[in-house]
């Protein structure tokens, strides 16, 4: 069967093997791997690569997934020994003693989304409305997927939707504003 692709590119953990589950519900899609779903979004060249596959796979949406049963965020809330991965240290400055699986992951998206959408490599693609960001929790065990809204990314479609008879001085300020009082 050739399925035609979607042009959605999911961000997701290799350890919580969610290929199979992913396109499941979504059909034919790429993807992304990092450990716990944590990219380098402060990597020029990680960027630069990701940008290219956008382009070049005409990607429009990007999903960010975080997996309730991840293991980098079980072994967190059972304070178990760390391997040294950069997510597990992210996760740790993240994780409070009230925490559940879903309340960390979901923390754990959040604070992804707001690193990837601070970054300008993808301003232009999001202003104009050829990139949406959407975050997802998910149970692979319960086989649920449900979006997790943030307050931060409504504010950017917000603002992008406001700004179609702006210039593109007062658009990229309008835009500024809405990321920083997120």
């Amino acid at each position: 069967m050739n399925a035609k692709p979607q042009n959605q590119l999911f961000l997701v953990c290799p350890f919580c093997q969610m290929e199979r589950f992913i396109t499941k519900h979504y059909g034919d899609v790429l993807f992304l791997t990092a450990p716990a779903s944590v990219f380098y979004f402060d990597d020029p060249n990680f960027l630069k690569a990701v940008k290219k596959t956008i382009q070049r796979e005409k990607i429009t949406d990007i999903y960010l997934v975080g997996e309730v049963s991840c293991c980098f965020v079980k072994y967190a809330l059972r304070n178990e020994t760390q391997t040294g991965l950069r997510c597990e240290s992210e996760i740790q400055e993240l994780i409070s003693k009230t925490d559940t699986a879903f309340s960390l992951t979901e923390k754990l998206l959040k604070k992804q989304l707001y690193e990837m959408s601070c970054q300008s490599i993808f301003g232009k693609e999001i202003e104009e409305g050829k990139l949406r960001i959407h975050t997802l929790l998910t149970s692979k065990h319960d086989d649920f997927i449900t979006p997790i809204y943030s307050e931060f990314l409504q504010r950017i479609q917000l603002a992008v939707a406001q700004t179609d008879n702006l210039d593109d001085t007062s658009r990229m300020l309008t835009l500024y504003c809405a990321e920083s009082m997120a």
